[in-house]
């Protein structure tokens, strides 16, 4: 890792933490609901949270819908997975987290709680967490590649295993049929934990070019770049998942914290005051209880980066976001 990224190791990026950490509790207990969620007495929250993500609406409201629809069925798998990505989108990953993995709880076979959660469990340094995960994803969606892929020879360690069953589960696709782009999606998960960046872009590239409107494939090469020491290159593919999906709050927040590493502290603090906007959800549900420090974190460290204590004890004054906009705009 080059100067530039290593200057926010303490994770300011969207995915995967360069640590490795191993041996992480990974113990978040249940899933907290807001209180006073107006969708609570709405007829459908299910359609309607996947009604407000049809529009472009707001991700915080989108949760608050499904929050509501898993409250009415507790064991709706694919609920708790529209509620868990959700809330990964919106930049609340323990949230995120402790959805996902009811989702998968509920239906093991979910492929996209368990690929979501991967991601989340990468983003808060359970690696082994998450090629525990993948793996558990292979086996359900190819059964027959895990079953027929012989032993290695020597002892390895688990992500060494789970590339390889996934470089066979490459390599079994027949002639001529398109590539699976969730398994370069996983190859790219696998290469950029191993410090092969290179390998990893290659790996979420190719699942582009099959899925090139995928805004959070987007975000994902973008972080990856980002992490590499490209925030250039990285800006032009968050740019590219805004696009695609203007309300997606961590691709807006990645966006800001390449600006940072680029010393753009002006377009940094907007795209972040813009993320944090973003949260903000109908009157009457203050007081959140899954909220995003990471944002707060990253543009407190704008603030010092731009030697504005005066705007660090703001930010710090509980008074809100709103406060900043005589001097940003957002």
């Amino acid at each position: 890792m080059n100067s530039e990224s290593q200057s926010y190791t303490d994770a300011l990026e969207e995915i995967f933490d360069n640590n490795f950490v191993e041996n992480r509790s990974s113990d978040l207990g249940e899933y907290e609901f807001e209180s006073n969620n107006i969708y609570l007495e709405h007829h459908n929250p299910l359609q309607e949270g996947l009604d407000i993500i049809e529009k472009g609406g707001s991700l915080s409201e989108a949760a608050l819908a499904f929050e509501a629809a898993v409250q009415k069925n507790n064991s709706n798998s694919d609920a708790w997975m529209l509620l868990g990505s959700t809330q990964a989108q919106n930049e609340k990953e323990e949230a995120a987290i402790r959805a996902l993995r009811k989702s998968v709880d509920l239906d093991g076979t979910n492929l996209p709680a368990l690929m979501n959660l991967t991601v989340s469990y990468i983003n808060e340094g359970l690696n082994l967490e998450a090629y525990l995960t993948l793996e558990r994803w292979l086996t359900a969606k190819y059964p027959d590649v895990v079953a027929q892929t012989e032993p290695m020879d020597e002892p390895t360690d688990t992500r060494t295993r789970v590339i390889n069953l996934f470089q066979t589960a490459a390599r079994s696709a027949p002639e001529g049929q398109e590539m699976d782009p969730d398994v370069q999606i996983g190859l790219g998960i696998l290469f950029y934990s191993s410090g092969a960046s290179d390998k990893a872009v290659d790996h979420f590239k190719s699942a582009l070019n099959i899925r090139k409107d995928d805004y959070q494939l987007w975000n994902r090469l973008g972080a990856t770049l980002a992490n590499s020491g490209r925030s250039e290159d990285a800006i032009e593919a968050y740019y590219k998942a805004l696009e695609l999906k203007p309300t997606f709050v961590r691709a807006r927040f990645n966006l800001g914290v390449s600006c940072l590493n680029l010393k753009r502290y002006q377009e940094s603090v907007k795209h972040l005051l813009s993320a944090l906007n973003m949260h903000q959800t109908s009157p009457g549900n203050d007081g959140l209880k899954n909220t995003s420090a990471s944002l707060r974190h990253a543009l407190e460290r704008v603030f010092q980066s731009m030697d504005r204590n005066d705007l660090s004890e703001k930010l710090n004054n509980g008074l809100g976001i709103d406060q900043f906009r005589d001097e940003f705009e957002f």
